[in-house]
């Protein structure tokens, strides 16, 4: 084998190998129907490690960035799949208003760690594996929903204040949602809010 010919052979065996290192990083990115959402996740796992070490001024301008982000996308995800985009957006406005709280802590981690979860896998359960959609992907019905929160509603008696006044403001926001016809949004809310009675 002329020399030429030899180093063109070991071009071709070595260079696939070096390439094939960079596979696995790529593959360790979640992709959903919606697209890469990795910079998304970031943005909010960030944004919980902030209110876990009590920076919350940080945590509040980190979650700016991600609604800032999330809004300058918002058209083009929810051409996509309008459903999936929903979920997400329901458990991002939660997590907005949980970081911008005067005292966030009490709430922000459970609504953090529910967008998280919408952004890992959009659409199929809250972070506390609440079931919301039915086999087919399809919305439960909102009277469903609402009976599965009434049957742990008690529970919420145990809570802080903090958190009991967000459990009712998410009730409030479910059975408006559900009073519309909204069966997404409505279990959205129902679920986030016995989420946090934490059954």
């Amino acid at each position: 084998m002329r020399l030429s010919h030899l180093a063109l052979a070991v071009c071709l065996f070595v260079l696939p190998i070096a390439g094939a290192a960079t596979f696995p990083a790529l593959a360790a990115v979640k992709v959903s129907e919606l697209g890469d959402l990795s910079a998304m996740h970031t943005i909010v796992a960030d944004t919980q490690a902030l209110v876990a070490s009590n920076d919350l001024a940080g945590a509040k301008a980190r979650i700016t960035e991600f609604e800032t982000a999330w809004d300058n996308v918002a058209n083009d995800l929810r051409a996509k799949n309008a459903q999936k985009w929903d979920a997400i957006d329901a458990a991002s406005d939660v997590a907005l208003e949980a970081v911008r709280a005067d005292s966030p802590a009490a709430t922000s981690d459970a609504a953090l760690t529910a967008l998280l979860a919408q952004l890992d896998n959009p659409g199929a359960t809250n972070a506390a594996g609440v079931v919301t959609t039915d086999t087919s992907g399809k919305p439960l019905p909102c009277e469903d929903m609402l009976a599965q929160y009434r049957a742990v509603q008690p529970k919420a008696a145990s809570l802080d204040d903090a958190t009991k006044a967000k459990v009712a403001d998410l009730e409030a926001k479910g059975l408006e949602r559900c009073n519309a016809d909204d069966d997404k949004r409505a279990d959205d809310f129902f679920g986030q809010a016995i989420q946090l009675i934490g059954a």
